[in-house]
């Protein structure tokens, strides 16, 4: 019999209310054992913490469905949160909290995500749930949160954030290779201001001559290494 993959998805975020900057953290691990830390800035406009908490569960999703699920294998995820609203969000159909009343759009994505995973891991002897936990129990996923919440106030003046500093990033250029080391160069110059490159991979794909699965490739590798963040598609936000 196949042996079973079990894992434990930790999930918090930080919030300033006044100046609407939010940090969210997942770490996933595998036999108490941590396998995968991600810890970024909330590259949405969110309103409030609940929003931040809900966005950080649908980062997570997203990392189960782009980097861990494989129909090959039994998989049981649970996604764990101390914040009951934020699950209620998720799992409840009649859900009383009013978020995301200034971006209904990312909401429906939300739950279309949650909808998505629960079904691929609906067959049998996988399962997928969402549960929450008291803070104590979620202190490491809270620090990973919290401390990237404190870059936040040594911003420069243009208010952003640098997620990869620039002697790590020359470092992973140089293993990059020469068709990836092309794309990266290509979706700086893509990018706007906010550093967000609003492009489809097939727009990008024909812009540089290239084939979509390398571009899907790489984009994959680039999303491992923290350089990429995927919000939707045809909206990524570059890290560095």
């Amino acid at each position: 019999m196949e042996q079973e993959s079990k894992y434990n998805i930790y999930t918090d975020a930080s919030f300033d209310d006044s100046t609407k900057l939010g940090t969210y953290a997942i770490v996933i691990m595998q036999e108490n054992k941590t396998i995968k830390v991600i810890s970024k800035k909330c590259r949405m406009k969110l309103e409030n913490s609940l929003e931040c908490e809900i966005f950080a569960i649908y980062q997570a999703i997203n990392v189960i469905l782009s980097c861990f699920l494989d129909k090959n294998k039994l998989q049981k995820f649970c996604i764990k949160t101390d914040c009951v609203m934020a699950r209620e969000f998720f799992i409840s159909k009649n859900n009383k909290n009013k978020v995301f009343t200034k971006n209904l759009e990312l909401s429906v994505i939300m739950k279309k995500n949650y909808e998505k995973v629960s079904k691929k891991l609906s067959r049998n002897k996988c399962s997928f749930n969402i549960k929450w936990i008291s803070r104590k129990i979620n202190k490491v996923a809270h620090k990973y949160s919290y401390s990237t919440f404190q870059k936040l106030k040594v911003i420069d003046e243009k208010r952003e954030l640098l997620l990869i500093d620039k002697k790590s990033f020359i470092e992973i250029l140089l293993k990059l290779s020469k068709i990836q080391y092309k794309i990266i160069i290509y979706l700086i110059n893509a990018s706007n201001e906010e550093k967000m490159i609003i492009m489809t991979q097939k727009e990008i794909a024909e812009g540089l001559d290239m084939s979509l699965c390398e571009i899907n490739k790489s984009f994959k590798e680039f999303i491992n290494l923290s350089i990429l963040e995927k919000i939707k598609n045809g909206k990524y936000a570059l890290l560095i």
